[in-house]
């Protein structure tokens, strides 16, 4: 009798922990604003101009990161005015907008002057947000 109560304990953990450790990445489609409220950290930029961000903790001390706050808050983390090392990074505060489930509005302040740009969404998931800056064709 005691063998198999541990045999259906030892199963349980197994499972319990098989549940707990999923590697999926379940997309985030009624309501992608949900998924986007968290800290980003720059993982790849490609050289078709796609960002791929993964989910962090915590900004990073030297990579561009954006935190995306509930209410439309932001604090996005970019490299300070000077590009020689030591490089040092700096936090700007803003504010982020859904426009519709592909478009992203940020303004937030930069060095000197107010940033507003648009990210267009390639696809967010809970670990990785895949973004482009979307370029104004009419400038």
């Amino acid at each position: 009798m005691k063998t198999s109560i541990t045999f259906a304990v030892a199963v349980g953990m197994t499972l319990l922990l098989a549940a707990c450790t999923s590697t999926s990445e379940p997309i985030q489609e009624s309501h992608p604003e949900g998924g986007l409220v968290g800290v980003w950290i720059l993982e790849e930029n490609e050289t078709d101009g796609i960002q791929v961000f993964a989910r962090a903790a915590s900004l990073s001390d030297n990579h561009l990161g954006y935190e995306f706050s509930e209410h439309g808050g932001l604090l996005v983390r970019k490299p300070g005015w000077c590009g020689t090392p030591p490089i040092t990074w700096m936090d700007h505060e803003g504010v982020w907008n859904l426009i519709d489930d592909q478009l992203l509005d940020i303004r937030h302040a930069g060095r000197g002057s107010p940033q507003e740009y648009q990210l267009e969404i390639i696809s967010l998931s809970h670990r990785r947000f895949v973004c482009r800056v979307k370029v104004d064709s009419g400038s």
